[in-house]
């Protein structure tokens, strides 16, 4: 324990439990930190939002606020990475409706540096500690999109960052809400957990995280992972509903979780030139058990054995359910795919009655609308007619493809050479895993 308060002493310095405080309320740099539980569970949400998400975090404050009250010999801790230019990221332990602790940050590093969100693991486990731990990832995310780095530097004139490079907790270094800045690739969040404790679960409350290729790189670092394949409203889960669900100690505690965010109603996401066929348009949601996801490689293994490769070397046309478009502008460069629709499509009627079976041992539940989800890509209400119970898996696997004048080649885009899609994904433990380069890809 020495070691981690010697390390934990380089960024962590006591403050007030609210915004209202100054400088002169500082204490010095070593504080004699309270050890507080043992507790039962300890869940720790990471708030990365040093960009455009701002705006939002005040309310998800009091949300989870709210949603402490009850939780019986539990802990909800908070780390905040706001845009406020006059306070450093700081620390939260909710109880009962109250702010109890509160921790600052001596700096301002980046929320997306692994070593910050290591320090700030090991904070929470040191003076929360409890029989297991959950962990939310609250921010931006564009499921397993690969940076080279964590920090591509784009010319200044850009004033966006390019969408297809993303990966975890964009943070702009700038205390502004700047979408450009730096991110966490899903593999080095991976090895940060892997480093910390083994996690009941990981609810990511931001969009596209629910995908084959990022759930096979936490596989060993947490028992299930709940979130959406597509994009999810920036005001991210309604708190004074869904945290009970984060410390249920039920088998199926994240139904919970999935409910009541799904029950939630966003006037946004309501788009009025479709006809809603039933209830309103929202994010679809789904639940992965880690432990036969090696199980569920080797299935996907030969069921695209059972059609691919195809003649001369051509990858699938694809074209139903889609869930995340890299590059916007170009309606062909669709990149991740419901998982089960593609199985269903194209694998052999055998085939994939086998893949089903250990599909449905990972995918232990799923919620969709079947008025469809809105994502970057702003569909129409006929790309849903293919959306019924058969088809939805809920979550998404990238389909490489022979397209040398998109984005799956490699391109350069605003100086700055990127390796494209199909390269990417070779990166990734489930390309390895389920041995795709068996197929030419």
């Amino acid at each position: 324990m020495k070691k981690i308060l010697s390390l934990l002493c380089l960024f962590l310095t006591l403050a007030s439990c609210s915004h209202d405080s100054d400088s002169s309320d500082e204490k010095d740099l070593s504080p004699q930190f309270e050890v507080r539980g043992p507790f039962e569970r300890t869940v720790l949400i990471y708030i990365s939002g040093e960009n455009n998400l701002n705006p939002i975090i005040e309310d998800e404050l009091q949300e989870m606020r709210e949603g402490s009250k009850g939780i019986g010999n539990n802990a909800l801790v908070v780390f905040v990475d706001d845009a406020d230019k006059e306070y450093t990221p700081y620390l939260l332990w909710f109880k009962e409706g109250e702010i109890v602790d509160s921790v600052k940050l001596y700096n301002d590093p980046y929320s997306s540096d692994p070593q910050l969100m290591s320090y700030i693991l090991k904070h929470t486990s040191t003076y929360y500690p409890a029989k297991e731990y959950g962990l939310v990832l609250w921010g931006h995310s564009s499921g397993w999109m690969i940076e080279d780095s964590v920090d591509i530097d784009y010319p200044d004139s850009i004033t966006f960052i390019p969408s297809q490079h993303r990966a975890y907790g964009i943070d702009n270094g700038q205390n502004n809400q700047s979408v450009i800045g730096k991110w966490m690739n899903i593999n080095t969040l991976g090895n940060v957990i892997r480093q910390w404790n083994h996690l009941k679960f990981i609810f990511a409350d931001c969009c596209q995280f629910q995908c084959i290729e990022s759930a096979y790189e936490l596989k060993d670092v947490t028992d299930y992972i709940i979130g959406s394949p597509a994009e999810v409203p920036g005001e991210g889960a309604p708190y004074n509903t869904v945290t009970a669900g984060l410390f249920e100690h039920s088998e199926t505690f994240y139904q919970t979780i999935v409910d009541r965010y799904f029950e939630q109603y966003f006037d946004d996401m309501v788009n009025p030139n479709m006809e809603l066929p039933d209830g309103y348009l929202r994010p679809p949601f789904s639940v992965i058990r880690t432990a036969d996801l090696p199980l569920l490689a080797e299935m996907t293994n030969l069921a695209l054995h059972s059609f691919l490769p195809l003649s001369d070397n051509a990858y699938p046309n694809m074209s139903k359910l889609i869930y995340y478009r890299g590059n916007t502008d170009y309606q062909a460069q669709n990149i991740m795919y419901d998982m089960n629709d593609f199985i269903l499509r194209y694998a052999d009627q055998s085939a994939y009655a086998q893949w089903k079976e250990a599909f449905d041992n990972v995918v232990v539940y799923k919620k969709y609308s079947k008025a469809g989800w809105l994502t970057g890509q702003q569909v129409s209400s006929a790309v849903f007619k293919w959306l019924d119970d058969e088809r939805f898996g809920g979550i998404s696997m990238f389909v490489p493809q022979n397209r040398p004048d998109a984005w799956y080649a490699p391109y350069t885009l605003y100086g700055v050479r990127m390796n494209g899609y199909n390269a990417d994904i070779k990166n990734m433990a489930w390309y390895h895993a389920a041995r795709l380069s068996e197929f030419g890809w």
